[in-house]
């Protein structure tokens, strides 16, 4: 009988162990900037034995609370670790360079009884800034109605290329107006990449407000940068009517980065490429194993006595 009780704790243990392992890490992040990795876990009562972080399959942080010191670190290319700031929950990393991008994982394990592990992963992109806003290029100054207006508009190099967005007083044209081009390296080592954006539409009578039409392009990466330009024409208009000139070009920030349209750089809602292993069905699947096991012991534990 002692053996069934011996079953029975162990078991009891493996059903009630680790579990809700998250991870949280930036999207991305501009090359030279800091990071704080988060990981969040609960050992249902058992003792935590160590929480591991990888860059691919390679370990570069390690704490084991029973070990002294209780952090460990180890070499990946430029990742650097902050010591200080780092500890069973998180992960500080200081200036963060292109090669710090990929994937990586906290891999969580618990103490006895339960001896259980859990991994999560999520990517992390790491982004070079173009040094100039988005150029319009190609536009009059005046137009007419029944005019076609053609425009360009590209962003400098940048890792990756800037996704950009057309803005028709404010509003985005139909997408049978935009032209879409592919991204050109800007440099021969393909590091960095130019992108471009063409514009194409009829001029009505709708699109001049108190004279002017506005055309406004926008680039954004990620959801680490996002500027704008827009561009300004007036309505040609017979002679004798008065009017006064419009701005050309201004430049504008706004608080919330544009749509994005072109290479899939939205931000996520919530964990991206978030990989558990031992899903939620998963742990049903193992849970339902354990009451029925642990059922049985419970009928052999009465039936012995």
């Amino acid at each position: 009988m002692e053996l069934q009780f011996v079953l029975f704790a162990y078991f009891l243990g493996m059903c009630l162990g680790l579990k809700e392992v998250r991870i949280q890490i930036p999207n991305a992040v501009k090359k030279g900037d800091s990071a704080i990795f988060g990981c969040w876990y609960d050992t249902e009562g058992d003792t935590l034995y160590a929480v591991k972080w990888y860059k691919g399959r390679r370990e570069f942080y390690r704490y084991t609370p029973n070990d002294n010191p209780a952090i460990k670190t180890f070499p990946i290319g430029t990742l650097s670790v902050n010591k200080s700031e780092s500890n069973a929950t998180q992960v500080a990393v200081n200036g963060l360079e292109l090669d710090s991008a990929g994937t990586y994982s906290c891999e969580v394990s618990a103490d006895a009884p339960s001896f259980h592990t859990a991994i999560v992963s999520a990517n992390m992109n790491v982004v070079e800034l173009p040094i100039h806003r988005p150029s319009i290029h190609g536009m009059k100054r005046k137009y007419r109605v029944g005019d076609i207006l053609r425009g360009n508009c590209t962003s400098d190099g940048s890792k990756p290329a800037a996704n950009l967005t057309w803005f028709i007083n404010g509003r985005q044209p139909l997408n049978s107006h935009i032209r879409y081009y592919n991204p050109q390296d800007s440099n021969i080592a393909g590091e960095h990449q130019d992108s471009a954006i063409g514009l194409q539409f009829l001029i009505t009578p709708d699109h001049f407000a108190g004279g002017k039409l506005k055309v406004r392009c926008s680039a954004s990466i990620y959801d680490v940068y996002w500027q704008s330009t827009e561009v300004s024409a007036e309505e040609d208009r017979p002679k004798g009517s008065n009017f006064e000139p419009a701005a050309t070009i201004v430049g504008i920030n706004y608080l919330q980065p544009p749509p994005n349209f072109q290479t899939e750089q939205r931000k996520p809602d919530g964990q991206a490429d978030v990989k558990v292993i031992g899903s939620s069905a998963e742990r049903r699947r193992v849970m339902n194993g354990c009451v029925e096991f642990m059922l049985l012991i419970i009928i052999q534990i009465i039936v012995i006595r």
